[in-house]
């Protein structure tokens, strides 16, 4: 005869099951959200690896920039023409740095690759040297207002000079401007073209630009005109249209002779025989006008799997070697 369990034992059965349940639910979630964890932990650090890597990657291209620079002096058409390759187009860089031109080269590695490239830094109005009428010049070109011209330019000497006299337009460090920002005048050059925000007077549609308004006409914006970097002389053989046109001296119609010279006798810009030999060529004043620069602006960039990092430096040459003196890098963002 079969024996029927007591109520108060199924009760207690019940409530055993209903625990151990529990528990296998409450197991099941820790162990997903320390399986999430660990999936987490584990892209977190892929991620991390490859934009470490990506840094790597762009600090290895500011030392294989620095390579070409250093071979620069010894780089000549001829090496390059009888070598049976050159690797990268290494020495054909060398060769562009030597004449002032700008060359972009990219190497690939095991883990990623860095793209490198060499242009003047001289390619550029210097901020720090400009004299009022080349101000008035670029003002003008811009259409910046007439009324704002003397303040921008007093305001400019009076952030440079070391002295405290005030100019007739411009602003000390105790000017209201300054003393309601909470920093007083630099008395020293520019160190960017971006610190022309810092001064009195000039606005971000000055740099930059803006259209046509209610406020007034077009800007056409003057930073990608400016540098401030060299002796004053812009690098002719890799100056934009823009800076060229900036000279109160050239057309638009004299700019396309220009640019075919510095195409070399065969006509076809990237090779060898690139470059303006000399500023007679070409009638370009030599007390405005180089064709070698002191300065030349490196941007590597290092792509690791897609994951990218930016490092921008400015180097000073010398005879013997080259030297960083402007050291600037990001993480790029998609």
């Amino acid at each position: 005869m079969k024996r029927s369990i007591p109520e108060k034992h199924k009760k207690k059965e019940g409530a055993a099951l209903l625990i151990v349940i529990g528990i296998l639910m409450l197991l099941v979630v820790i162990i997903s959200s320390f399986m999430f964890e660990v999936s987490l932990e584990t892209n977190l650090i892929s991620y991390r690896k490859e934009h470490f890597q990506a840094e790597i990657l762009a600090k290895s291209g500011i030392e294989y920039a620095r390579a070409i620079l250093d071979r620069r002096s010894k780089a000549k058409q001829l090496e390059i023409e009888e070598l049976a390759e050159d690797p990268n187009g290494f020495m054909k860089a060398a060769l562009f740095a030597k004449r002032g031109l700008q060359s972009t080269t990219t190497v690939q590695m095991t883990n990623g690759s860095f793209s490198v490239t060499i242009e003047s830094a001289e390619n550029g109005r210097n901020i720090n040297l400009l004299s009022k009428q080349e101000w008035r010049e670029l003002f003008e070109n811009a259409n910046i207002p007439t009324t704002e011209w003397d303040t921008l330019v007093d305001c400019l000497r009076d952030w440079i000079d070391e002295n405290d006299t005030h100019a007739l337009n411009g602003a000390e460090s105790d000017d209201p401007f300054y003393v309601e920002r909470g920093y007083p005048v630099k008395n020293g050059p520019l160190d960017s073209v971006e610190e022309l925000l810092l001064i009195k007077g000039w606005r971000p549609e000055y740099l930059y630009g803006k259209p046509a308004d209610d406020e007034g006409e077009a800007i056409q914006g003057i930073a990608k005109l400016l540098t401030v970097w060299g002796d004053g002389k812009v690098n002719i053989n890799s100056a934009t249209p823009d800076v060229l046109l900036s000279f109160s001296e050239y057309e638009d119609w004299e700019l396309e002779s220009i640019f075919e010279l510095r195409k070399g006798l065969d006509g076809e810009a990237g090779t060898l025989d690139d470059g303006i030999n000399s500023l007679s060529d070409v009638g370009a004043n030599p007390n405005k006008f180089k064709l070698k620069s002191d300065f030349v602006r490196v941007t590597s960039v290092g792509d690791s799997f897609g994951k990218k990092y930016r490092i921008t430096a400015i180097f000073m040459l010398s005879s013997r070697s080259a030297q960083i003196v402007f050291w600037k890098e990001s993480q790029e963002r998609k």
